[in-house]
């Protein structure tokens, strides 16, 4: 076997896929979550297209203030989640053009759900 020659291989398919990781579609994106009353949960989900049934990333209870990235290819809807003992969650769905968009319009994306007791 031509262990140079698999080392060569090995190495082009390494390097091909790190080119392929750096032209993915991440997004850094400035979030502001807070809630009424504060300290609730805050959660966020990005689907792809095809598996709906994303986990959930906690980003910590609010008020949230952070610069995440967010990974966009394949996307179809983004979520944010604010859960709170005593109250109904409350859901934002965006589908992924209207996310971008509304990101674009203000250069961050900020929600204030108000907490409905249960």
């Amino acid at each position: 076997m031509n262990y140079a020659r698999s080392f060569q291989t090995l190495t082009v398919l390494v390097v091909l896929a790190g080119l392929t990781a750096c032209g993915s579609n991440k997004k850094n994106i400035a979030m502001k979550l807070h809630s009424d009353p504060q300290g609730a949960y805050a959660l966020m989900q990005v689907t792809q297209k095809g598996n709906e049934q994303a986990d959930w990333v906690f980003l910590g209870p609010t008020p949230v203030v952070t610069n995440r990235e967010v990974v966009l290819d394949g996307a179809s809807t983004v979520s944010l989640k604010v859960i709170r003992p005593g109250f109904f969650e409350q859901v934002k769905t965006w589908s992924v053009k209207d996310f971008l968009k509304e990101y674009r319009q203000t250069n961050e994306i900020v929600w204030v759900p108000n907490m409905v007791k249960q």
